[in-house]
């Protein structure tokens, strides 16, 4: 995203112009004596902890696909079971945990240089002053709540490290690490600027605001467990997202996606708070591109320069995701009316399932040439992409349907790279925000209120055609439609997994539902190694493993209790 714009509203001074904010990052180390001698420099570092975020190896591709790709809702769809992060198959040594490990701290670290620093800029502007400071503290916490959330008890340093021996340090237990966070967001919060006084893809008020409301909800959880006082904090944090009445739910549910893939900024209803945000395909000579939508996206073998996007469509959806969407009533219960291959399910009525599950893929042509094919429905005629009858399809077919949600066609650099995207991921969403609304509220409670059932309506109206408001509910029955409507809102966008964590039992229950669910009559016999996955989530992996390289560097440093 360019930053093609002057800040204004808080009366800043500094031109950002046509500088790319991804394209200003120093690639070399640079001592502080040498640097920090303008405010442009102050910017420059700013941006070196955005960088870390933006990674392959944080959004760019691990976190999304590797860490929170594979849940009760997505499955990891290749027949050979690779060892790895989305398989629940791993190990200490394994690469892309060590990866995303050193760029959360690299992030921390420069955002530590950057703290310790920028007094010494002469002439700055007090206002963008303050602006930075808020941005790189609330960086610098939200890598912090990605790895307590990733590994529990974790080393913390607000200093910047001063040599290559300037390593050893003991973990500060979860809890203390998240209380840190809060505390270091609500001062970020006062500092850092409106949705719409600052250029896309910094943080802004709205963004902290909401992220503040999400680990609030981690502190109340499991393994915190720190109750009504977590929820009602969670609750405020989420109502002040939106107390300016700057947010709306875009009308069309797929116009977010499309968006994210053509890099438009959506200031209308400005649903999108903040995305990870990457930049050209490494063929435009930009270098800030990420691999969304090639990883996680619409299999498609097409690598020619006028393809559509080539993707290996590694995450598919499962039996317990497509079931959700046949529950349009809300009661956890398959509605009347949708058995396979109905008409009901055919012509569904909820629009976010034909978006986040792919209703086709790419497939090539005797000639060569690839097309779109659509997926069928049980007792529908199955014509193969050479036009030839294969009978009619199967309820098997569901469970082969790709995550849609990122569609690299959508993308407006061309020609498209095999491998490389400027597809941005959602980080938070105004649906996500109202969603934690019906949460916390129904949790402080212990049943929904207003508040909770205008919040939740409000999400299933804009994408259920026709449906009813939910009313009248006790407190298990709205908390259950509201992890389901998490659900079927958020699925593929990195939630879920550790929602299933914070819940308490939901995590091992539901993938052992998933599990169960490969002996189901419409689960592809060819995609049962699906069950490896979701058997292999004991409590040893509701917690990434603390690298064996760090802790050989880090001599105060052990291991995880259930990695020992």
């Amino acid at each position: 995203m360019k930053f093609n714009k002057i800040i204004t509203a808080l009366a800043f001074s500094l031109t950002l112009g046509s500088c790319d904010f991804l394209d200003t990052v120093p690639q070399d180390f640079v001592a502080p004596e040498n640097f920090f001698k303008n405010q442009d420099e102050a910017f420059m570092s700013l941006t070196t902890v955005y960088n870390r975020l933006t990674r392959q190896e944080v959004y760019g591709n691990v976190y999304p696909l590797m860490v929170v790709g594979t849940d009760d809702l997505g499955y990891y769809d290749r027949n050979t079971i690779p060892v790895g992060i989305y398989n629940n198959n791993y190990s200490t040594s394994d690469p892309d945990v060590l990866n995303l490990w050193k760029y959360l701290y690299d992030g921390i670290n420069n955002a530590n240089f950057l703290l310790e620093n920028i007094d010494n800029v002469p002439d700055m502007n007090a206002d963008v002053k303050t602006l930075y400071v808020g941005e790189a503290k609330f960086l610098r916490a939200y890598c912090y709540f990605l790895l307590a959330q990733c590994w529990g008890d974790v080393p913390y340093r607000t200093k910047s490290q001063q040599s290559a021996i300037d390593v050893d340090l003991a973990k500060t237990p979860q809890k203390e690490v998240l209380e840190n966070v809060v505390a270091e967001m609500e001062e970020a919060e006062r500092m850092v600027g409106e949705i719409d006084e600052v250029p896309a893809g910094r943080i802004n008020k709205s963004a902290v605001r909401g992220i503040l409301a999400r680990v609030y909800l981690k502190l109340a959880g499991w393994p915190v467990n720190g109750g009504k006082p977590m929820y009602e904090k969670a609750a405020y944090w989420a109502k002040e997202v939106n107390k300016d009445k700057k947010h709306q739910l875009n009308p069309d549910y797929k116009q977010i996606f499309i968006n994210l893939a053509s890099d438009e900024v959506d200031t209308k209803y400005r649903e999108s708070i903040w995305e990870a945000e990457f930049k050209g395909n490494r063929q435009d000579a930009h270098q800030g591109s990420g691999r969304i939508g090639n990883t996680i996206g619409i299999s498609n073998g097409d690598n020619s320069l006028s393809s559509e996007g080539y993707s290996y469509g590694f995450i598919s959806c499962t039996i317990n995701l497509w079931d959700m969407y046949n529950d349009i009533d809300g009661d956890g219960m398959v509605d009347e009316g949708f058995s396979e291959g109905s008409v009901n399910e055919r012509e569904h009525p909820d629009a976010r399932r034909d978006w986040n599950i792919a209703p086709y893929r790419f497939a090539k042509k005797a000639t060569g040439e690839y097309i779109k094919l659509n997926w069928g429905y049980k007792g529908v005629k199955n014509i193969n992409v050479d036009g030839e009858d294969k009978g009619v399809f199967t309820a098997t077919q569901y469970v082969q349907r790709n995550a849609g949600k990122y569609r690299r066609e959508y993308e407006v650099i061309t020609p498209r790279d095999k491998n490389q995207t400027p597809i941005n991921y959602p980080i938070l969403r105004y649906a996500d925000v109202l969603l934690m609304i019906a949460e916390a509220e129904n949790e402080v409670n212990q049943g929904p209120t207003k508040a909770a059932y205008d919040a939740i309506n409000e999400v299933r109206k804009r994408s259920i055609e026709g449906v009813k408001e939910v009313a009248n509910m006790d407190y298990a029955t709205f908390k259950q439609l509201v992890k389901d409507e998490r659900a079927r809102e958020l699925c593929f966008e990195g939630t879920r997994k550790y929602d299933l964590i914070r819940w308490g039992d939901d995590y091992q229950h539901n993938m052992r539902a998933v599990a169960a669910n490969t002996n189901d009559s419409r689960w592809d016999n060819g995609k049962k190694f699906a069950a490896s996955y979701a058997n292999n989530a004991t409590d040893r992996y509701k917690w990434l493993p603390i690298p064996n390289r760090e802790l050989g560097l880090n001599k105060l440093l052990e291991q995880n209790n259930a990695w020992k």
